[in-house]
């Protein structure tokens, strides 16, 4: 029995997994009618010759701070994830922005007990990704400037 209830206490104080990071995006020296409309093609990471998907995104909310525009209401499909890579096309402008090698530090979190009764989470934190071939840092937590 005391083998039974120690397997029990330890699986229940053990760490488990944090949730996969999304990057969200933000536009620099883009205008209005330039940020209204986004074409994001996701592939198959390392292979841009392998499309999975293709999401048209149109009048994604964004909050502007001068030059800067921020997603403050966007469809699930706007966020990155590190399981694939990335086009994301502005079809006013003709510019296009690849995304590549999303990298994220996987988090743990210990459970507190069989018995605790708090609901706790965690997110992995992307620590850095290519776009267009050069390495970049996150801005903030899983943020990622693209500029104009």
């Amino acid at each position: 029995m005391f083998i039974l209830f120690t397997g029990i206490m330890m699986s229940a104080c053990s760490d488990y997994p944090c949730t996969k990071a999304d990057l969200q995006f933000g536009l620099i020296d883009f205008s209005d009618s330039e940020s209204d409309t986004i074409i994001i093609r996701k592939f198959l990471k390392g292979n841009f010759n392998s499309l999975q998907d293709s999401f048209f995104i149109s009048h994604v909310n964004f909050a502007r701070s001068n030059d800067t525009l921020e997603m403050v209401a966007f469809p699930g499909t706007a966020l990155l994830q590190s399981d694939h890579d990335y086009e994301i096309f502005f079809p006013e402008t003709g510019k296009l922005i690849r995304v590549t090698e999303i990298s994220e530090e996987q988090r743990y979190l210990k459970k507190k007990g069989i018995f605790s009764t708090t609901k706790e989470g965690c997110v992995n934190q992307i620590t850095s990704y290519r776009q267009d071939g050069q390495i970049k840092t996150v801005s903030g937590f899983n943020l990622a400037y693209f500029i104009h």
